[in-house]
């Protein structure tokens, strides 16, 4: 605790003000890193940033899910596909100017190859998602970012 001296009056009176030091009043609202409000706004985000995400089987939101720790300020989605989903342009293989070939076994590409963003924007599928499309955090931003900050101010309001 820390005490001030506010004011001294002429004849020694001291009015004084006994305060938590500014970085325990940040713990204790849960607003340091980690805190309980950052658990909160991540877990929000992570809940609605689904409906922008491409989703066929649900894989790759798994997978998000999986690898977010909420205590955190981002959302992890590490995968295979999730950075040409994410850019919404098709990568291919520049050694054979394609993305990959057709087996019996299903589509196939070049083991150890790495893949080149190209100009070419990726059709989404939007049957499941009819939001779906690239740059997830940015389309979930402007159409719910007003919303997510009225729900943190809330949780914060009921913390007290």
């Amino acid at each position: 605790m820390k005490k001030t001296i506010l004011c001294r009056m002429p004849d020694g009176t001291t009015a004084t003000l006994t305060m938590k030091e500014a970085n325990q009043i940040i713990r204790d609202k849960g607003l340091a890193p980690g805190g309980d409000a950052q658990a909160f706004h991540t877990q929000n985000v992570l809940r609605r940033i689904k409906k922008y995400m491409p989703f066929l089987s649900g894989a790759l939101y798994k997978i998000t899910q999986i690898q977010t720790d909420i205590r955190k300020p981002y959302i992890i989605t590490d995968a295979p596909q999730a950075k040409y989903l994410f850019h919404g342009k098709v990568m291919i293989d520049p050694k054979i100017g394609a993305a990959g070939f057709m087996t019996p076994e299903g589509w196939r590409s070049r083991k150890g190859s790495v893949k080149v963003l190209t100009s070419r924007n990726l059709v989404y599928t939007k049957t499941k998602n009819p939001q779906a499309g690239p740059r997830w955090d940015r389309a979930l931003s402007a159409a719910e970012g007003r919303a997510m900050a009225a729900d943190l101010q809330r949780y914060m309001a009921r913390k007290g």
